[in-house]
C-alpha cells in the first residue's frame, strides 16, 4: 500500500503518521507502528485500520497527562513487518523523528499528504474575531519549508519558514483568502479521509468569502449564486455543472455541500 503514494489514502496516512505516529523497533526485526489520538477522533483510526494491508487494532485508555487528568485516547497499532518496511521507505522511519521528518522522496498526492500533516500538527478554523486561518507547527525544517512552498504554490502568499527564537519550532500560518484557498485545496472533497472536526472546520473555511464591502481589500470579486444555478448544481454531475456555469469544480462541489446541508 505505502509503496504507491499516488493513492490519496496512502499519502494522507503517511502525513498523519509522520506528525502523530510512532514507529518502534527495527524494520529488520520486531517492531510496531502506533498512532494515538484523542478518543473523540477514534473514527479516523478505524478508517485507517480498514485500509491497512495488514491486521491492526484500536484500543482505548484513560490516563493523566501534563495538560489534563482523565485524558481518554485511542491508539491504532499494527506489527506487520512488510507494511512497516514500506512505511519506513515512505518517510516514517523507526525512532524519534519530530525534527527529521521530510516529504516523501517519491511521487505523492500533495493535497492528501498535506492534509495528513495538518490533521497531526496543524490547526484550522476561525479566530474569535471571525478570521479564517490555517497554521502548522513543526520541529522539522524540511516540513516547514514544504508547507511554505505549498502555501506559495496554492495561494500565491509567501511565508517565512524560519524557527522562532523562543523554542526553535516553526509556526507557519495563513489567514483570510489564503486560508480559504488552502482549505479548499487540501480538503478537496466533502468526505475525504481525515479527522472529522478538522474537516468540518476546513469546509467552512474553504467556503469563506469577505463581506462585500471588504471584498476589494482581498482582491475578491464575489459572484452570487442564483436559484437557477443552484438547480444545476443539485441536478447535474459536478464537472458538467462547473462547465455549464463557468465556475470551478471546487466551487460547485462546495456549493452542493452547502445546499445539501450534509454537515457530517
Amino acid at each position: 500500500m505505502f509503496d504507491d503514494l499516488t493513492k490519496p489514502d496512502a499519502a494522507y496516512i503517511v502525513g498523519l503518521l509522520q506528525t502523530d505516529g510512532h514507529h518502534h523497533g527495527d524494520v529488520e526485526g520486531k517492531g510496531k507502528v502506533c498512532l494515538e489520538l484523542a478518543a473523540r477522533d477514534a473514527h479516523v483510526l478505524e478508517e485507517i485500520r480498514v485500509r491497512l494491508p495488514c491486521y491492526g487494532s484500536v484500543r482505548f485508555r484513560t490516563r493523566t497527562t501534563n495538560f489534563r487528568s482523565e485524558y481518554r485516547s485511542a491508539t491504532l497499532s499494527f506489527f506487520d513487518q512488510a507494511t512497516r518496511k514500506e512505511l519506513a521507505a515512505a518517510g516514517v522511519p523507526p525512532g524519534r523523528k519530530s525534527d527529521s521528518i521530510r516529504p516523501p522522496s517519491r511521487t505523492f498526492v500533495a493535497a492528501d499528504y498535506f492534509r495528513g500533516l495538518l490533521d497531526g500538527d496543524g490547526s484550522v478554523g476561525f479566530t474569535a474575531r471571525g478570521m479564517p486561518f490555517i497554521s502548522m507547527v513543526t520541529a522539522s525544517p524540511a516540513i516547514a519549508e514544504y508547507v511554505s512552498a505549498v502555501i506559495l504554490e496554492v495561494t500565491g502568499v509567501r511565508r517565512n519558514s524560519k524557527p522562532n527564537a523562543r523554542d526553535g519550532v516553526h509556526n507557519v500560518m495563513v489567514a483570510n483568502v489564503a486560508a480559504a484557498r488552502l482549505a479548499a485545496w487540501a480538503w478537496h472533497e466533502p468526505h475525504v479521509i481525515g479527522i472529522r472536526r478538522k474537516r468540518e472546520a476546513a469546509l467552512k473555511v474553504g467556503a469563506w468569502c469577505p463581506e462585500p464591502a471588504r471584498a476589494a481589500r482581498y482582491g475578491v470579486t464575489r459572484r452570487a449564486w442564483t436559484d437557477a444555478e443552484d438547480e444545476v448544481v443539485l441536478n447535474e454531475p459536478v464537472d458538467l455543472a462547473a462547465e455549464a456555469l463557468g465556475r470551478t469544480v471546487k466551487s460547485v462541489a462546495m456549493r452542493r455541500w452547502r445546499l445539501s446541508g450534509d454537515e457530517i
